[in-house]
């Protein structure tokens, strides 16, 4: 728990950086979508091929299986949970979608991917990926019916969507998992200087969010609190109890653990944002989730498998 501990002071002192940086005027907001837009389709894609690329993790088609049925499983039980939780502490019916967004869509590719790899190294990777390949197919068929009863219109699939620089760099990274290529040192090298980029642009933008945003009004949620606790801390503790009993796979455990304690993320904003819904109640869940992430993962880490 210490070392998990020390990792989150980190981020949070990155974070810290990002506000200064906008607090004296070096990065604005327009800057911090476009470094936000360098991360997504640029830094975190070349982090998982990276990654992939110095894991020595050996994948069977019985590995890749057992490790998407249990993650397709935590996916089911967070959609149970999006339905139920919001009931469950009386969110007006309007809100109910976006809290259902929420509990879903965590921010495990954007701040899950560099804190998974800055806890347990290159042997996360191969979960992280499969896991971003289960949001990716989640968020663009289920997510979109969830969004589309806010918006009180549907909202078209559009198979494209699932050709983002994420899915391809999950996609790429599997390939290198079977069939073991390695790259010229040259190339190797320009991938692992462009990754090391990754946590401090991704904390910066966060950084830079915290301090654009009216907090005060941001943080003067109180249900939201409680519905973090329930989602980041108690769900996680339940499947510290669970996944032991079909895997024996600590790493695996440990990554899934990790990355349903991670917070929020950002695409179900931007999903509102594009098809004129209001986007407050995603925005406060967004910074509430982040900050509470800085005490709760710590928290989380003592059920990780010895």
């Amino acid at each position: 728990m210490l070392l998990i501990f020390s990792k989150m002071l980190t981020i949070a002192v990155l974070l810290a950086v990002g506000v200064l940086i906008y607090r004296l005027g070096i990065v604005r907001e327009t800057g911090s979508r476009e470094i936000s837009a360098l991360i997504v389709n640029v830094c975190n894609p070349v982090l998982l091929v990276s990654s992939a690329l110095s894991d020595e993790t050996e994948l069977t088609p019985a590995h890749l299986g057992r490790t998407l049925l249990i993650c397709a499983l935590i996916y089911a039980v967070l959609i149970a949970a999006g339905e139920l939780l919001p009931r469950l502490l009386r969110v007006p019916a309007g809100q109910r979608p976006f809290y259902c967004m929420l509990t879903l869509f965590g921010n495990v590719g954007f701040i899950g991917l560099p804190v998974s790899l800055s806890i347990f190294g290159p042997g996360a990777t191969l979960y992280v990926v499969l896991f971003n390949v289960l949001y990716n197919l989640i968020f663009y068929s289920y997510g979109l019916f969830v969004m589309s009863r806010a918006s009180g219109k549907p909202i078209p699939f559009r198979p494209r969507s699932l050709l983002n620089a994420g899915m391809i760099a999950c996609l790429a990274a599997l390939a290198v998992y079977f069939f073991r290529f390695s790259l010229p040192e040259f190339l190797s090298d320009a991938l692992v200087y462009i990754s090391n980029c990754t946590t401090f642009l991704a904390m910066l933008v966060l950084g830079v969010s915290l301090a654009a945003s009216n907090l005060k009004q941001m943080l003067a949620q109180p249900k939201m609190y409680l519905f973090f606790l329930l989602r980041m801390l108690a769900l996680p503790i339940l499947f510290s109890l669970v996944l032991p009993l079909l895997s024996g796979d600590a790493m695996m455990i440990s990554t899934l653990l990790l990355l349903l304690a991670m917070p929020a993320g950002n695409l179900p904003i931007m999903l509102a944002s594009e098809h004129g819904m209001e986007t407050d109640t995603l925005t406060s869940g967004v910074i509430i989730s982040t900050l509470m992430c800085l005490f709760i993962i710590p928290l989380v880490s003592n059920f990780f498998p010895a």
